[in-house]
């Protein structure tokens, strides 16, 4: 079970605290024992983001979605998004990662 999440920012000012935000959200999410696995990237675009979150199952989904970690993050950079962030189901078909 896996999301893509698309997002993008207001200003691109406010992109050095957008990677801020997601350096401390792994870092939470790793101090809260959360089970998923979180890859957040930049573009060539400093407005625009990518993630890649995956989980074991719904219930390591719902714990990611219950965590004071991703609570916190929202109320952070919720307001610098200019969209809401965009989701989408993936499920991986080949990977070199175990």
């Amino acid at each position: 079970m896996s999301l893509l999440v698309h997002y993008t920012l207001k200003s691109a000012d406010d992109h050095a605290h957008q990677v801020q935000a997601m350096q401390d959200l792994i870092a939470d999410l790793t101090s809260e024992g959360v089970s998923a696995d979180y890859s957040a990237f930049s573009t060539g675009d400093a407005t625009r983001f990518l993630a890649v979150l995956e989980f074991q199952d719904d219930a390591g989904k719902q714990s990611f979605l219950q965590s004071q970690a991703f609570a916190t993050y929202k109320e952070t950079v919720g307001p610098t998004f200019a969209n809401p962030p965009e989701t989408t189901d993936i499920t991986a078909i080949a990977s070199t990662k175990g």
